[in-house]
């Protein structure tokens, strides 16, 4: 019995969660669109749903807090109030409120919140007692291309259709299950294993057919492993699609932090949200959540102008920020751009030389697209005083981390008085993907090709010598070049070979070469972390095992970017 329990108090911590999630961007829709009666009704039903539920379960403030926001939905919808900006931030609250008790329901810590404040907030609203505020600022303004992600699914669950209504055909309901992330992840490890076997197969079946090219039996064996080519690619391609989840999940929480972020600033920003039904591996999404958290408080708090300031620029008074999401080949482009003050490269170069980390050489030599780059050290920020929001120089290095720790690029493109523009580039999962496997040194090591631009092959002549850094000089530009095997054993010596191979590499604004000393060829690969032995290890994102049996170093190109920097400096 208490099993079965269990189970309905998870489905019910599941399904309100689902419901709370979507609500902050329906709140927000109402806010703009107050007549919207259907909207009303929607929320008006969800925050009814809980509230049953919660009955039924037992769960006492939970109904308390759901009973009185119910009152004055049904009053708005009904007609008797109107939807302004007190009754509004008195609902938001009380919204929250329900979200930390879920929580608390969640974690079965026993604790009782302090319903009071939220409930006499409500009950002024209740009774006409609030303060209207159409003479203060005109309200934030939130707008969305395109509604969705009401059915976005939670991390641990598959996604799971929102309560239908009565004229709706009851089959819908059976067309999805939930299913634990555990389960999902187990069925990816086991694929990935089988993409291991398949091309240790096919690296075998390569080998005997040069041995014997007249075989029935071998000729049997060719049509089966490539049998079994297609159907581990199609295994891989569905396992994957089970993990996909659109980026409506991370999207639909900033409608009401941009609206409550203006407010507090006394600016007007309307935020436009597309492609929020792009889908990204469950892994990635949950990486990129806080890194565009950051991004969009600092284009509020810092990029978009007040009202006054606006117009005084022949700006219209209403700030845009938008945030869009598409795919792009086997990357996932996220940009977040502001029409606001933009950043000032030059403001950027002196604020690094006065923190000393830069040189003055480094500054006039820097172009500005590299001093953009500067905002993502750590500490680092132009803010001449400290707010609550921002100014501390921390989180913009957090950007750079998550979005590094996932294979990711980041691009920035401003300029000063109209607005900045900063895109993500990601990979569509983490799981399985294509490398460049190279030698150096006598060892194989396995590039992201996601990475690659291009490969060339050089000979000792083309590479050219410039303040004891290696370059090379390709199409009417300058590429700095380290060897892979110096990053290695710490020998940056020349090799003697008579031909090597550059790997050109780019990472956002930034591409570099790395030297090797051969190209064995693309491969499909499963990276997995080696954990405690690989720790502390700068440039290695991981390692697998490639169709020989072997195991390569996969590795991480934005940590080898850094020791480029750090063999430069020494050289």
């Amino acid at each position: 019995m208490n099993n079965e329990m269990d189970d309905i108090v998870n489905d019910f911590i599941s399904e309100s969660a689902e419901a709370l999630d979507s609500l902050d961007q329906k709140f927000i829709e109402l806010e703009k669109n107050p007549g919207d009666t259907t909207l009303l009704n929607d929320i008006f039903r969800s925050i009814h749903t809980i509230k049953g539920a919660a009955g039924f379960l037992g769960f006492q403030q939970m109904v308390e807090a759901t009973h009185v926001t119910e009152d004055v939905l049904n009053k708005l919808r009904k007609g008797e109030m109107e939807v302004n900006a007190a009754i509004m931030d008195a609902i938001l609250q009380s919204v929250d409120l329900i979200k930390v008790l879920l929580n608390n329901i969640r974690e079965k810590n026993g604790r009782e919140e302090d319903l009071k404040p939220v409930i006499a907030s409500l009950t002024n609203v209740l009774n006409g007692d609030y303060a209207r505020k159409e003479e203060a600022p005109q309200l934030t303004v939130i707008s969305s291309e395109k509604r969705s992600g009401n059915d976005a699914a939670r991390p641990a669950q598959a996604p799971q259709p929102q309560p239908q209504s009565k004229d709706e055909p009851h089959k819908e309901k059976e067309q999805s299950i939930r299913v634990d992330i555990d389960r999902l992840d187990s069925v990816l490890n086991l694929a990935g294993e089988l993409v291991l076997s398949r091309n240790r197969l096919m690296r075998l079946g390569s080998k005997l057919c040069e041995l014997d090219t007249e075989s029935e039996l071998l000729s049997h064996m060719e049509e089966g492993i490539a049998q079994l080519d297609l159907v581990t690619t199609d295994l891989q391609l569905a396992v994957m699609k089970m993990r996909m989840q659109p980026i409506a999940k991370v999207f639909n929480k900033f409608p009401r932090m941009v609206r409550d972020l203006a407010r507090q600033n006394d600016k007007e920003v309307e935020l436009v949200i597309s492609g929020e039904e792009t889908e990204l591996d469950k892994t990635v999404i949950e990486e990129i959540g806080d890194p565009l958290v950051h991004l969009i408080r600092n284009a509020v708090d810092h990029g978009m102008e007040t009202p006054d300031e606006r117009a005084s620029k022949g700006k219209p008074r209403c700030g845009t920020l938008s945030l869009s999401a598409y795919q792009e080949g086997r990357h996932i482009i996220v940009s977040v751009a502001d029409d606001g003050r933009g950043i000032d490269a030059a403001a950027i170069k002196r604020s690094a030389l006065e923190k000393g980390l830069i040189t003055p050489e480094d500054a006039e030599k820097m172009l500005n697209k590299e001093a953009l780059n500067l905002i993502f050290i750590p500490g680092f920020s132009t803010a001449r005083k400290v707010s609550n929001i921002s100014g501390r120089g921390v989180g913009m290095d957090v950007v750079k981390t998550n979005i590094s720790r996932i294979n990711g690029i980041i691009s920035i493109d401003s300029e000063v008085g109209n607005g900045t523009k900063i895109t993500f580039r990601l990979p569509l999962t983490l799981a399985i993907i294509q490398a460049l496997t190279v030698e150096a040194g006598g060892e194989i090591y396995g590039i992201p090709l996601s990475t690659v631009i291009e490969n060339i092959r050089v000979t000792a002549n083309d590479l050219k010598t410039i303040d004891g850094k290696e370059v090379i000089h390709l199409r009417d530009r300058v590429y700095p070049v380290v060897r892979l095997s110096g990053l290695v054993d710490g020998n940056v010596s020349s090799t003697n070979s008579e031909w090597n191979y550059i790997v050109l590499i780019g990472i956002g604004e930034k591409s570099f070469g790395i030297l090797v000393d051969r190209l064995h060829g693309q491969e499909e690969i499963v990276m997995k972390s080696m954990g405690e032995y690989l720790k502390g290890t700068e440039g290695m994102a991981g390692a697998c095992i490639n169709g020989d049996g072997n195991v390569i170093l996969i590795l991480d190109v934005a940590g080898l970017l850094e020791s480029m920097h750090r063999v430069y400096a020494n050289c």
